[in-house]
């Protein structure tokens, strides 16, 4: 038995954005474009924790697609009217441009991790949800060559 189809339009003036919700629970978000199977979101919030997770991706860079900023804010916004209570934002970077902008800052000017974390993307979505003190957890490699990092903002 399937529930009911979740219909979300695009943001106004975006080219080659058709969102289809995937997953919609309270633990779980997910969203592909279907004009462009490299855009899409996957978020979750951890049952215990509390802490919303989320991988977005607009893959090729070339301007078209669904936002990242309007995908994280469908995702928040879903686990809002789910009810639940967010009490962070868990972040491990892999790969992508939170690690590779942590790595550049770090390799040229002698920045910390944890400075270098409060520059990137995820820091400021973080932010837009007064999420604003950053944890780095772990973080494996040096600076310039980190191979991974684990950051929480809480309020």
């Amino acid at each position: 038995m399937s529930g009911p189809t979740l219909v979300v339009l695009p943001p106004a003036g975006v080219v080659a954005c058709e969102p289809d919700i995937q997953a919609a629970t309270s633990t779980v978000f997910l969203l592909r474009n279907r004009r462009k199977p490299g855009n899409f979101i996957m978020a979750s919030v951890g049952v215990q924790t509390g802490n919303f997770s989320y991988h977005v991706q607009n893959l090729p860079k070339d301007g078209t697609g669904c936002p990242g900023r309007w995908l994280v804010q469908l995702a928040w916004e879903h686990f809002l009217r789910q009810g639940c209570a967010i009490a962070g934002i868990r972040g491990e970077w892999i790969f992508g441009d939170n690690l590779d902008q942590v790595n550049a800052l770090t390799q040229r000017g002698g920045m910390s991790v944890e400075d270098a974390a409060r520059q990137t993307w995820s820091a400021a979505r973080a932010a837009e949800r007064g999420m604003r003190t950053l944890a780095v957890l772990a973080a494996d490699g040096t600076p310039g060559q980190y191979r991974s990092i684990d950051v929480l903002f809480t309020p």
